[in-house]
Formats: C-alpha cells, structure tokens, sequence
C-alpha cells in the first residue's frame, strides 16, 4: 500500500542488495547491518552510517529511548519464558547458518540484541512520528492507488532498512529464519511506537510463512523474496459487504483456467493493507458453491503484466488507525494461484489467522504499556490537595490494576507467542525429517502435540482478554488525565480512539468467545468424567493446599468448571425438551452418554451461547492466574503480582458464576418470539452454512456441526 517514489522500489533494491550472490548472502547481508560490528549495542551510529541512497530522508532521532531495554518486564520474559535450549533442537541449518550463530546460547544472545535495536529505532525514530503520521491519514487518487504521506513512508522505509521484512522468512527466500515467537513478540515494541505503522508493516512475516508453508515452487518464488526485501507487501481478504463471521455467505468466486491459473471474481472489504502488492484471497472454487469445502485459497498480484490485476475502489474513512489503509477490493476475472489443496482454503487461511489473533493480544500488550505509562506520568506530576494525584486512594488503585494486568497479559501472551513459534519450528522439523527414527518421532509428535493444544486453547483467551481489557485500560487513561484526557493536547484520547479497533478485528469477542464454548464444551461432553474430577479436584484442592494463593486459584478454578457443568445441565435439559424425551431421574452422566452427539446440535445450544462470554472470560482469568504462578515459581520476586492478580480476578469469577447459574427469562422470550418471527417470515428454518444459529447472528459451520475456529466480523481483513 505504499506510494513509490519518482525511482522505483525495485531499483532502490537492487541498489541495497547488489550482487550479493543469492537469497542466503542477502540475508547475512541484512542481519550484518543490525549487529555486526564491536560496538554491538551503538545501533544509532551504525544506523546513521548506513547508505540509503534510493530510500528517502534518513529518519531523525530525536530522543534516544529503546522500547525494548526500557521494559523490565518484557526483558524477564524474554529471558525466562522463551526457552531457546528447547527452539534450537528445531531449528534449520539453514537458519543456523544465517545467523551465524552455533550453540542455543548465542541463539538467545542474537534475538535479545536484535529486538534491542529494534526497540531502540521504534521509540527513537518511529514513535516521535506518530502524531504526525495520525494527523496526515492517508488517501487514494483518481487511479486508485493509497497515497502514503512522507512521514509514514519514512517509518515503513526505516524498518526495511534495518532488515525487519525479511527477520521471519527462510534464509532460502531472503529471510533471517527468525522464530515466530520473536517476531510475535517484537508487535509490542512496534505498536507501543505507532500502530498505524504497525499495521502497514505487519503482514511481510505472516504472508511469507502461508505462502511457504502451501505454495509451490513457483509461488514461493514470485512472492517470498520481494516480501523478504519489503519491496512488496501483503494482506490478506476475507471479508466481503455482506459476509463477515457467516463464510457461507462469501459469493467471490474462482475459475480454473487451462494454464493451471484461476481467475477471481467479486468484491472484498474491511480489507487492511488492501494495496498491497501480493494478496491472499478466500473464494468459493465454483460460482454458487455451498460449504466450506468449497473455500480455497488464492494467491493474486495487484499487477499483472504490468497491469492493474486488483484494484482499490475505496478506502474507508475511521475513527483509528487512520494512516492504516481499509480498502475495498475488486476482483474482475483476476489472476490468481491457488495455495494448497482446492477446498482446503478455510483451513489454509486459520493458520495466517491464528497468528494474526496473538498478534493482535500483543499488540494490545504494548497499547497496555503505552497508556500505563502515559497515566503515571501525569499522575505523578499532576498535584491536587498537596500531593500526586497518583498518591491519592483511587487513582493509586487504578494504577496498580492497570501494572497488574498489564503483566499478567504480557504472562500469557508471551507464552502464547512461544507455543505458537514452537508449533511452526516442530511442524517444519517434521517436513524437513521424514525419516527420522520412529522414537525420535513420537516424542517429537507428543511434544509438537502439546504446544497445539496450548495453542488452540489459548488463541481465542488471549485475543479475547486483552483486547477487552486494552480498550479499559486506554479508558482508565484518560480519566486519570481528567478534563485533559477528552482534548487533543494529549495523547489519551488518541490511544483510546486507537484501542476500540482491538475488540473487533481478527474476530470480533463474541466470535472467540464462540469459539472458546465450543471447544469447552466439545471436551466435556466428549470426556464428562474428566470435567467431573478437575471440579472435584480443585474443591479439594481449595480447602487443603498449603499455599493460600494457590488455595484461590484452585477455588477460581472449581468454579470454572462448575460454571461448564452448570452450562451443559442446560443443554442437557434443552436436549431432552427439544426431542421430546423424558430425563427420568438420570444423572448427568448417563445424561451426556444417552444423548451423544446430539447435545451439539444447535437447537440444544442456546443456554449455552448465552454463556459463551462469561466462560471465556472465566478460563482467560484462570489461564492468566496459572501463568503468573508460573512465573513466580521460577522468580519468587513476581510473586505480588500473581497475589494482586488473584485478589481481583476471584471477585469476578465468583460474579460471572453466579450471572451462568441464573435463568434469564426475558433474553429467552425475546429469541424465542425473534425466531418464531423469523421462521415466518421465511416459511421455514433459518440455515446458515450447514447449520443454525437462531437468535444469536449467523456464523459458518463446519460439516461436522461444529463452530468452526475462525470468521467473526473482520473491518481490517
């Protein structure tokens, strides 16, 4: 989406890159700029002396600050949670070599020094352009291309020139084979600095790794390597104007050609970065086709032989990200290529989107630490009644809560970032070793096995937590700025305006409060006597372990699981009305077994949609709890965090456990009389995408009857 100057971006590339002898010379090329050199921390001056001829105006630092080294409790992280003993057993030679680093230890040293420098150019060189790169916006011209504004071109120009496009690529395409929990990761640094140029720049690695991972040669090819140099960028399209969570709906189609191409053919919107160079496009394999076996993924150029391919018919105008382009794109018999197999694009497409949802709690992460620190400090200079108003009972409080969860968000996430980095590095180790020995194997597998599920599990919390609670926190800020909060002469009301998107793209709340539901109540039914022990257990446990703080978590975690057990009573009981069957006196046990499979049918879920935010709430606060422990068990020093933590979280479960025990007889009347009018209305059941949602928005279903893990309302995809 970025304007080319009056040379092109290829030729300015080509100037930097030289003949360096292929993808893997340009690499170390890339990482020598950022660390090479005795003085490994004086990033400045070697930023200073690099040549950019070709690239526009060298940035100005007008104030060193490092938004890495400034963060004691990012950098405990980094060095406690990320373990790189266990990433470099996985690790390709072929990054090993672009690095140039050979034991875990130096592993660990060069991406501790690389997010240095990069914290050191986002607070020093991006961050000061953030208001002027808000106040330009950005615009589109009669020929339908996003005209960028100098101040954030320069941003965008200054991170390819440090190599950040190409940290997360394949050494054979260009990249530094980074793992993708330090590229995760480093959205903190970048969003904390400016979130519009966050969004410009963050889909180079995201892009690269689907193309990689279900491209073919050819693809990988014409993609990677301008992805790698940032001389292209990437987004991905989902959404269209009348089909966002429900993909039933997508009507944007694709057709073979003879050649092996396809043609595209339809409308998206909400689309981020939508003029960006290469774009991964969702459509149905048949015009009119029914089902998510109809999805496949597409690779489309916004040129093609040197012609308009996609084109820009709009950008919309919003109340953040500003400078973050959201087009509308139209596709008129555009040449595309397919990604994967045909009809497998929806699952193709969850793997860019489950990267992008902890991306999205990261960044939330860094709005969290922008807005902390923008409230102590005023608060600490701001005087009423003879001292700070950070001294006084209220605003003290909400400081520490908002320190609080600001930690125990960055706990989660970044465990969150190591186990999604950790699937990516075991999934390729097990492509690239076919034939390892059948022990090695299997406890590669059972290992690669865990971090999934951790995975799955803790996506649609962590994007669903933080994202509501950023939003609170940018809320808390201009508060405590009073008066001055709601004026544009401080930066309150700009992080709050910048906070509301977080919410909503990616899938909305209610879509991984959805999909937090399904999968919990997938399990319980599925394994109802392990559900049964865990509630047992942590009764148990609530009342005799000898730690009192984890006396608590126990006592918030049997109420978790009581609240999935009050919840499947009720689908049990809808079970049973709906099929017309009496329970007779049977327990909940035989319940779950007599009824099977056809307590996921959707007539049956109601109750339990009802609930769908309240337990994703519940297991985020649990999830979050148990990774403070963790912490404090390897650094006792943490250990007021987890209390503090605890203290406010068991309140609030307690609050959501009695709100799921309730019956709500008006929201039920209410659906029922909506769903009675609407089967009126259309002389028959409401059906989305092989399956119903009555009363509560259309979202796609799998053929299995499931809620799938992806959709929602995506404004930016």
């Amino acid at each position: 989406m970025r304007r080319r100057g009056p040379a092109s971006r290829r030729e300015g590339w080509q100037r930097h890159r030289g003949n360096r002898g292929g993808h893997e010379n340009c690499a170390r090329a890339s990482f020598h700029r950022v660390l090479s050199g005795p003085e490994l921390s004086g990033y400045v001056r070697r930023f200073r002396n690099y040549d950019t001829s070709g690239v526009g105006e060298q940035p100005v630092m007008q104030k060193k600050v490092n938004f890495f080294s400034d963060n004691e409790d990012f950098l405990w992280h980094f060095d406690n949670k990320f373990s790189f003993e266990d990433a470099w057993k996985w690790v390709s030679p072929e990054a090993r070599e672009a690095t140039g680093v050979s034991s875990a230890k130096e592993y660990a040293a060069l991406w501790r020094d690389v997010l240095g420098s990069f914290g050191e150019v986002c607070g020093s060189a991006i961050a000061p352009n953030a208001r002027k790169v808000e106040e330009d916006g950005i615009d589109l011209d009669a020929a339908g291309n996003v005209v960028v504004p100098e101040t954030l071109r320069r941003n965008i120009e200054t991170l390819i020139q440090i190599g950040v496009p190409g940290v997360g690529a394949s050494p054979e395409f260009g990249g530094s084979g980074a793992p993708m929990f330090v590229e995760l990761a480093a959205n903190e640094i970048l969003f904390r600095a400016c979130p519009s140029t966050a969004l410009n720049t963050c889909w180079w690695g995201p892009i690269a790794h689907v193309i990689e991972r279900f491209g073919g040669d050819r693809e990988k090819q014409m993609a990677i390597p301008k992805l790698a140099t940032g001389e292209w960028s990437g987004a991905m399209a989902l959404t269209e104007p009348d089909a966002g969570s429900d993909l039933g709906q997508m009507t944007t189609w694709a057709e073979p050609q003879p050649d092996g191409t396809w043609k595209i053919t339809g409308t998206k919107r909400f689309i981020s970065n939508g003029n960006s160079e290469v774009i991964l496009v969702l459509a149905k394999n048949a015009k009119g086709a029914v089902g998510l076996d109809k999805l496949s993924l597409f690779m489309c150029l916004k040129e093609e032989d040197g012609k308009r391919n996609v084109h820009v018919t709009r950008i919309e105008h919003k109340l953040g990200l500003k400078a973050s382009a959201t087009c509308e794109l139209k596709f008129d018999g555009a040449k595309a290529w397919l990604l994967g197999e045909n009809g497998k694009g929806f699952h193709a497409m969850l793997q860019l989107m489950n990267e992008a949802r902890i991306g999205v709690g990261v960044q939330g992460v860094g709005l969290m630490e922008a807005t902390l620190r923008m409230a102590q400090d005023y608060a600490n200079q701001r005087h009423a009644w003879g001292k700070p108003i950070a001294r006084h009972e209220l605003i003290a409080e909400k400081l520490l809560d908002m320190e609080v969860e600001l930690r125990a968000a960055r706990s989660f996430a970044l465990s969150a970032c190591f186990a999604h980095g950790m699937v990516h590095l075991g999934e390729e180790y097990l492509l690239r070793n076919p034939g390892l020995p059948a022990a090695e194997k299997s406890a590669v597998e059972a290992k690669l096995g865990r971090y999934r599920r951790r995975v799955r599990k803790w996506t649609p919390l962590l994007k669903y937590w933080v994202a509501e609670n950023a939003f609170l926190h940018a809320r808390s800020c201009m508060q405590i700025f009073g008066g001055y909060g709601f004026t544009t002469e401080y930066r309150a009301e700009w992080w709050l305006r910048e906070a509301m998107i977080l919410p909503v793209y990616e899938g909305t709340s209610q879509i991984q409060a959805l999909m937090c539901l399904k999968d919990t109540i997938k399990h319980a039914i599925n394994r109802p006597r392990a559900l049964f022990e865990k509630a047992l257990g942590n009764q148990v446990m609530a009342m005799s372990d000898r730690d009192p703080l984890d006396r608590k978590l126990a006592r918030c975690r049997q109420m978790y699981y009581g609240s999935v057990l009050t919840t499947i009573k009720q689908v049990v009981a809808e079970a049973f009305r709906s099929s017309r069957r009496e329970a007779g006196g049977m327990d909940l046990l035989k319940s779950i077994k007599l009824l099977g499979r056809e307590l996921q049918r959707q007539e049956n879920f109601g109750p339990a949609l009802l609930n769908a935010e309240r337990i994703c709430e519940m297991k985020a606060l649990v999830c979050m709890a148990e990774s403070l422990r963790r912490d404090c068990k390897k650094d006792p020093s943490r250990k007021w965090i987890y209390e503090r933590f605890l203290y406010k979280a068991m309140p609030r479960i307690t609050c959501l456990k009695t709100f799921v025990e309730q019956e709500d007889p008006v929201i039920a009347a209410r659906l029922a009389s909506g769903s009675a009018r609407e089967a009126h209305r259309l002389k028959g059941p409401v059906e989305a995408a092989g399956g119903h949602l009555q009363g509560h928005g259309n979202i796609a279903r799998g053929a299995d009857g499931n809620l799938p893990g992806a959709g929602g309302s995506h404004p930016v995809h």
